[in-house]
């Protein structure tokens, strides 16, 4: 830790215990908050710290842009319009870029997991044009390696075809662009879904590292975030996501002007692509 400069290291931690992993970190663990907090976890964050819709347990930090939605805004929602997918968020994520070029920056992998049937939802909800609004960052990686993982099946590429050990490398996505430029994201998401029924489940893992100037968005057009820590990979997001057209930094000095909170327990925001427009219906 000395050695990072007090951003986090890896290590290998053995435990002596006859109980399983779950039900030990479950008796002497806690809360894993974010670290810049600068405070020990409290009894009021295991509940404040998680979606309401969380049920799968593997991830180091919640994916915050879900702290919003309520059980009382989702049911505003309706089932028929929200679908759901499970990337377990590692401890990369408070990893800080430090490197002066981003792409130099090493991503650590995440584990990912997706019902065909959920997955299916929103291919019916591209081809019928409807505006696909993903929440948070996790969801963002995860539809954008799906799209790019369904390429490498249409490729044909080594294995691409266990839908049970899916990997997705950093940079994978550049060679994949170069050799065909113009797949759909329909037609990517269901090369990775034909012929499997709706209670099946993909997974794998995914290092995909999105950086601005350079990445294209495939899938999202429509992203409710978080406000993020400026030396992030989740910022580098963001501003990916936005393009040419608007300054990230202005963006943020803006919130900051007008009292927006930042970070995990902060506000969020909704961002649209370059040139995708929102139906939004004032009440």
């Amino acid at each position: 830790e000395e050695a990072s400069g007090g951003n986090g290291c890896d290590c290998v931690v053995r435990i002596h215990s006859h109980q399983d992993i779950g039900t030990y970190l479950g008796s002497n663990g806690s809360v894993p908050i974010p670290p810049y907090l600068h405070r020990e976890a409290v009894p009021s964050d295991k509940e404040r710290y998680n979606n309401v819709y969380a049920k799968d347990e593997g991830s180091v930090a919640a994916p915050t842009a879900g702290l919003h939605f309520t059980d009382e805004v989702l049911q505003e929602l309706g089932e028929s319009n929200t679908s759901s997918l499970t990337l377990h968020v590692g401890a990369g994520t408070f990893m800080p870029v430090l490197s002066k070029d981003a792409r130099d920056h090493s991503m650590h992998a995440e584990r990912f997991f997706v019902n065909v049937g959920e997955l299916r939802s929103i291919v019916e909800a591209m081809k019928q044009g409807k505006a696909l609004v993903v929440v948070g960052t996790t969801s963002t990686r995860t539809l954008e390696s799906l799209f790019w993982l369904g390429v490498k099946r249409l490729q044909g590429l080594p294995n691409s075809d266990n839908v049970k050990e899916l990997e997705l490398g950093q940079f994978d996505w550049i060679p994949l662009g170069v050799v065909d430029p113009n797949i759909s994201p329909v037609s990517a998401l269901n090369a990775l879904i034909d012929g499997m029924s709706d209670h099946e489940t993909i997974s794998g893992q995914t290092s995909l590292m999105i950086t601005p100037n350079s990445y294209k968005f495939k899938v999202i057009d429509h992203l409710i975030t978080n406000f993020h820590a400026p030396d992030s990979t989740l910022m580098l997001l963001v501003s990916a996501f936005l393009g040419k057209q608007s300054s990230i930094t202005g963006i943020y000095e803006d919130a900051q002007r007008k009292g927006y909170r930042f970070l995990s327990y902060g506000d969020a925001c909704l961002f649209s692509r370059p040139g995708k427009k929102l139906p939004v219906e004032r009440k």
